[in-house]
């Protein structure tokens, strides 16, 4: 009998750092291994698809919605495509930033072709830094996320009071006692440390028991109302300029609460960047980028659908 193909799942809200994780995943983490990523996009573009492609991975995208909801048939049928076509050792799926990590594992207990793979890693990032602003307008998520988990990575953790990592440490092991939680930085701790902290063992980890349990103890509903825009352009744009048109976002009477913003654009010298906003900070890194592409995207997301399109062609 084939060895099933191992499925890993890598979880997070918006700009927790779920990407990075897969990168320092694929590239050292399982380099041995054939892996393919399937990449779930709340927005039309897909933006880490880009960024994935980069470490060489085979990457498959589904936009345009959620795949624990709205997208789960294409959810369905992108897995057993990625089988058919690459047949790999492992598929690591990235869901989008406000996805239901319970819904997904749903899916995959359903899933027809299940026999065919096993759920491996369940895998949630938690934004150290905003983790009390993300909980706080977005509790249906994080507690799910955190419920289900096999692992909980704490991203963006450096300069965090240990205070501050012990409430967030109390406020996990209330909601899942058995859960690994890896409190290293992502970016200085090797690929094999990593996988060899993620495919710890756990305790009493039995997947149809914790979703039921959670039917029964989490509040389902998402108070707020998620949108996205998504723009391509031709024009050269300098970083500086991202800078001021993610500053005037933060009149939230006007836009709404704009919590995630990314992008890959070139600058007046023709080189090109990504840049990341999450609450109110950006950053920008440059990126290597097929010269003979034409256009740039980036994805603004927004807790309340206020923002008119016309504020990005001023």
């Amino acid at each position: 009998m084939a060895m099933k193909i191992k499925l890993d799942i890598v979880s997070g809200f918006l700009g927790a750092g779920k990407t990075t994780l897969i990168k320092k995943l694929v590239t050292e983490g399982y380099k041995d291994e054939k892996i393919v990523v399937l990449e779930n996009e709340f927005g039309k573009v897909g933006i880490d698809t880009d960024i994935l492609k980069n470490t060489g991975v085979e990457v498959e995208e589904i936009t345009a919605g959620c795949i624990c909801c709205s997208s789960s048939g294409d959810f369905l049928s992108s897995m057993e495509d990625i089988i058919n076509k690459f047949s790999p050792d492992r598929i690591i799926v990235e869901p989008t930033g406000v996805a239901k990590l319970s819904e997904i594992l749903r899916a995959c207990n359903d899933f027809k072709f299940k026999g065919l793979f096993e759920v491996n890693n369940i895998i949630s990032v938690l934004d150290v830094k905003r983790f009390d602003f993300v909980s706080s307008y977005s509790k249906v998520f994080v507690d799910d996320q955190i419920a289900v988990s096999k692992t909980i990575v704490l991203s963006k953790n450096i300069g965090a009071s240990i205070k501050h990592i012990e409430d967030i440490y109390s406020y996990i092991k209330n909601i899942n006692i058995n859960v690994n939680i890896i409190n290293e930085d992502i970016y200085n701790i090797s690929g094999q440390e990593l996988v060899n902290a993620i495919e710890n063992e756990i305790q009493e980890y039995d997947m149809l028991k914790l979703l039921n349990k959670l039917d029964e103890i989490v509040e389902t509903r998402n108070p707020y109302h998620f949108a996205t825009l998504e723009f391509k352009t031709h024009k050269l744009i300098d970083y500086e300029n991202i800078e001021l048109i993610f500053k005037c976002f933060e009149d939230e009477d006007t836009y709404g609460k704009v919590v995630r913003g990314k992008g890959i654009l070139q600058n007046s010298e023709q080189n090109w960047y990504k840049f990341d906003y999450v609450e109110n900070e950006i950053q920008e890194e440059n990126y290597y980028k097929d010269r003979s592409e034409e256009h740039h995207v980036w994805t603004p997301v927004t807790k309340r659908s206020r923002m008119p399109s016309s504020a990005w062609k001023k």
